[in-house]
């Protein structure tokens, strides 16, 4: 049971996205948000209060009588507008987690039954149909209004759900005031890429290995050359990877290696250093009260502000793509290596005949596709912004569209390593060179002899999608 209130982590989103775990609310932060609703509902007596006593967006300067109830149904209503093809359940339930550890942090001044009527559906896995094209800018605002329509029953949930009376003024903008689908994807997707970015690891070793690559790329020295973030961290770990070599007398075959193998270390540290960024980046975010207008209990005042404004994340999403779109070339590098007899020892493209046979030849092509496929998710998402509603988000950030790229680049990067793979273990097999690995290698090499042997030409498209579920266990190596 994963108790909210306190420093929530990406793990959590996951475990809950991952129905790993159900979600607990204690009494005391229950009791906080209880008690900021009381003082919200009398501050907003006194002051004009965004979406509560005035319209929304362009019509912020519009007063709501007191005695409209319907209020808060309406702004519900016209806000749940999305379209395209139904979001998985996985991302679907990221977006919950997120939003209930959000207020969970004392800001927003909604009713607190808000919080037990999300719990329900986390728990009891009811959840709102959430499509893919919705709001962009300030906040996921179609999805969180689809979802407050499903816990209210106007819309269907995927299971059995009690529905909630009907919400007032005081909830409807608060809860829907949040880019928790954006911050749930992007949780998702940073757990996914921080193991593939340790299967990379093990992965370019085998290559190494199997290329009789020069260690001095990854020495200490090399390291502190570098005087970039995280090199240092991959330095150590390709060491430590390199040790579990049986015959460590072999001589390297090159004087100075080519790129793929000798400034793997230095991009790699990069992408180390941007998956690390946007996860404290994403914690910052997770368990922050930026709901627009901000109720300050201690200051007994209405905020208005622009902390909602997701500046920082779409920058961290960028950097993450532009991280693997630097890397991915010279992991393609290392595939043209494995292919080519004057650096693989052997036949061309790793065939079983020289006489003409394609080997892995195809494989060299669908990398090629993966890494058009990185550049192209690569332009940067935090440079476009929209005027929307009538002028008054007057430069609406992309970032829900930054992670909509990464996740394409992600899933891109997965088929790039699994090309790799392919390849490194073909050539260790060949060379004979299997036996000789220990430790960490010797496991991955183990797991990797579920790939087929037949190094006849032959169709390859199951080597991949053998190869595929290899990678997270490879992660979990190191």
């Amino acid at each position: 049971m994963i108790e909210l209130g306190g420093s929530m982590t990406i793990d959590d989103v996951v475990a809950l996205a991952d129905r790993r775990d159900e979600v607990e609310l204690p009494a005391t932060v229950v009791d906080a948000v209880a008690r900021l609703h009381q003082q919200a509902a009398d501050l907003s007596t006194r002051y004009a209060t965004y979406g509560r006593t005035t319209g929304v967006g362009a019509n912020r300067s519009a007063s709501i009588p007191p005695d409209d109830v319907d209020y808060g149904m309406r702004l519900l209503r016209s806000h749940a507008v999305d379209a395209g093809d139904p979001l998985p359940p996985r991302t679907v339930r990221s977006m919950l987690a997120v939003r209930l550890i959000q207020l969970c942090v004392p800001g927003a001044g909604l009713d607190p039954a808000i919080l037990l009527g999300l719990q329900r559906m986390i728990n009891d896995d009811a959840l709102p149909q959430v499509l893919q094209y919705a709001s962009i800018g300030t906040g996921d605002l179609a999805a969180l209004a689809g979802t407050a329509l499903t816990l209210i029953g106007e819309r269907p949930a995927s299971a059995a759900l009690t529905p909630m009376a009907p919400w007032g003024a005081d909830s409807a903008l608060p809860f829907m005031s949040s880019s928790a689908l954006t911050v749930g994807r992007s949780c998702l997707a940073v757990e996914e890429l921080l193991r593939l970015e340790r299967a990379s690891s093990v992965i370019y070793m085998l290559s190494f290995v199997a290329l009789d690559g020069n260690p001095s790329a990854f020495s200490p020295a090399a390291a502190r050359a570098a005087a970039a973030t995280q090199v240092e961290t991959v330095a150590r770990r390709l060491r430590a990877l390199y040790a579990d070599r049986a015959d460590p007398e072999r001589p390297p075959a090159r004087i100075q290696d080519p790129y793929g193998l000798r400034v793997y270390p230095v991009a790699h540290g990069s992408v180390v250093a941007s998956l690390w960024s946007l996860v404290r980046q994403l914690e910052r975010t997770l368990n922050a009260a930026q709901e627009n207008p901000l109720f300050d209990a201690d200051g007994d005042q209405v905020v208005h502000h622009g902390a909602f404004y997701q500046a920082s994340l779409s920058l961290e999403l960028d950097g993450a793509t532009l991280a693997l779109a630097l890397t991915a070339p010279i992991t393609h590098s290392r595939i043209r290596m494995l292919n080519d007899p004057d650096t693989n020892g052997g036949n061309p493209f790793l065939a079983a005949d020289a006489h003409g046979s394609s080997g892995l030849m195809m494989v060299e092509y669908v990398a090629a596709g993966a890494i058009a496929e990185i550049r192209n998710a690569a332009q940067p998402a935090s440079v476009g912004t929209l005027v929307l509603s009538r002028g008054a988000e007057e430069d609406a950030t992309f970032a829900s569209q930054g992670i909509h790229q990464l996740e394409r680049s992600a899933a891109a990067y997965r088929v790039l390593l699994c090309c790799e793979l392919v390849g490194a273990v073909r050539l260790l097999r060949q060379r004979g060179i299997v036996t000789e690995l220990t430790g960490v290698l010797g496991e991955a090499l183990d797991l990797a002899s579920a790939l087929p042997r037949d190094d006849e030409d032959r169709d390859l498209r199951g080597d991949i999608a053998t190869a595929e579920p290899l990678l997270d266990r490879l992660g979990q190596l190191i």
